[in-house]
């Protein structure tokens, strides 16, 4: 861990910038990822016009919400904001080897999508991994910058015997050897204090040199983020990753307006027009309040978080699953066994998807009163090597029990998997765009099938940027209009149902 009053030289920054995570991060972590295009639509112009550096906008679990639950198109969404906000950056995550999903995918589908996604008018591409392996990040970070696409690369933090200061400056280095344009300090679990910050962040910025970005990415689930961000504004860092006030706190991001606030006082330049985000907060209160959506409030610090490192989102996700299921568990048992898999399997970091792998196998060995009497196969192929490097070795015991004799593989994951993009053309159709091919080769066709069928009847946001064809879209999808007449010149168009 951090030596004490062991400094590093930190290059002053006078100039704070900000990346808005409320259409993204805000609402996957208050709303359970419910936003609709419907309630960014109004508001997408003003958020356009703050002045954000990036505009964080998809990842995997806006594009599950958009085909499991809001019956959407990921697609229509980023072209509709890429059209009101034509002067602004936006970023997607990519989740590595997995992509926007969760099974394992080659390089060649990796580039598809982020080539598909520069389409939409993404501009940057943050790439991380739940092993913080690089090797998992490269494909992703050279597809970016291959399509003209700003690469971010990030470091989860996390707390364990392994993850040193030592251990972060020896990735953050891996990063800029790939040429990356900035690098991330990503804690998601809410696990840095304004202590441990003021340790760490100067020995990253420092170890990645002052031509490559330091962006900061922290969550409140501990109650402390807000202290955090403030820590880490005067430590060389370049971007500030917030969430407009409504969608922030709790297990979501700082609040923009907190943190803006406490910069100004301390001298920095904020490029932001502070009317347009004091309306885009308005906005983002009264639609909470239409819908029935959460607002953040500050979360009571609990030092149990620093043990277990259950994200907010997957606790509250086990509590109700196991509620749902009857399951007669103690919940503190199950916290003590996370606690216990994850040592036992070298400490991977307890983020999307290794979170919930070791929350299963958990589960799983205090149900069943026999530890690893039933291991998810997901588990056994981390032993074996297939979603990277372990930070540190296995529990040998644990590991011949969870490989069963299993091979383990050497290398990059996504190198023992065969190309996929002409594969999967030939098994979904050579006719699909590379837009449904993407969706296909991530989702079932009958998940697929079931949201073609919920659609049909949903509001839909077309990919032509001429303001006519939205006009028209939207009118057509109203049942109760049965005639319209549209004219332009010596253009005109007459609708009749």
């Amino acid at each position: 861990m951090a030596k004490k009053n062991e400094k590093a030289e930190v290059t002053p920054r006078r100039r704070i910038d900000f990346w808005d995570t409320t259409l993204r991060d805000g609402h996957q972590s208050l709303w359970a990822t419910r936003m609709t295009s419907a309630m960014i639509e109004p508001i997408a112009a003003t958020v356009g016009e703050v002045g954000y550096s990036v505009i964080g906008l998809g990842g995997a679990a806006v594009f599950d919400s958009c085909i499991y639950y809001l019956a959407e198109d990921p697609w229509e969404r980023l072209a509709m904001v890429n059209r009101l906000t034509p002067g602004s950056a936006k970023a997607c995550y990519i989740r590595s080897l997995n992509i926007l999903g969760w099974d394992i995918f080659p390089d060649d589908a990796t580039d598809l999508t982020i080539q598909t996604l520069g389409k939409y008018g993404v501009t940057a591409i943050n790439a991380f991994d739940a092993l913080n392996d690089t090797r998992n990040m490269e494909s992703t970070i050279r597809s970016a910058r291959r399509h003209g696409l700003q690469s971010i690369g990030s470091l989860v933090y996390s707390i364990s015997p392994v993850h040193t200061d030592e251990y972060y400056i020896a990735k953050a280095k891996e990063l800029v050897a790939m040429d990356v344009d900035a690098v991330q300090i990503k804690d998601s679990g809410a696990l840095l204090t304004p202590e441990r910050t003021t340790e760490l962040v100067p020995k990253i910025r420092a170890a990645i040199g002052d031509k490559i970005k330091l962006h900061f990415h922290t969550h409140c689930t501990s109650g402390l983020g807000t202290l955090v961000a403030i820590a880490a504004l005067p430590l060389g860092v370049d971007v500030m990753h917030t969430a407009i006030s409504p969608l922030a706190n709790n297990t979501s991001n700082p609040p923009t307006e907190t943190v803006v606030y406490e910069a100004i006082r301390q001298g920095f330049d904020v490029p932001l027009d502070l009317d347009k985000m004091e309306q885009e907060a308005a906005y983002f209160r009264k639609v909470a309040k239409e819908h029935g959506k959460p607002t953040g409030i500050g979360a009571i610090y609990d030092p149990a978080l620093y043990r277990h490192q259950v994200p907010g989102g997957m606790m509250s996700n086990l509590r109700s699953q196991m509620a749902a299921q009857k399951l007669d568990v103690s919940f503190d048992a199950l916290l003590e066994e996370i606690q216990r898999v994850r040592e036992d399997l070298g400490y991977p970091i307890m983020v999307s998807p290794m979170a919930q792998f070791i929350g299963v196998q958990a589960l799983f060995n205090v149900l069943h009163g026999e530890r690893y009497k039933v291991v998810p196969a997901e588990v056994r192929n981390y032993a074996l090597g297939w979603y990277g490097e372990h930070p540190s070795p296995m529990n040998p015991d644990v590991y011949d029990k969870v490989a069963n004799g299993g091979k383990p593989i050497t290398g990059r994951p996504a190198d023992h998997v065969p190309p996929l993009v002409e594969r999967a053309r030939k098994e979904f159709g050579s006719h699909l765009t590379d837009e449904e091919l993407i969706l296909a080769f991530h989702y079932k066709p009958k998940t697929l099938q079931a949201w073609r069928e919920m659609r049909s009847d949903a509001l839909h946001y077309p990919l032509a940027e001429s303001s006519a064809a939205v006009l028209l879209n939207e009118l057509r999808l109203k049942k109760d209009v049965n005639f319209f007449h549209l004219s332009r010149g010596s253009d005109s168009i007459t609708f009749r149902r």
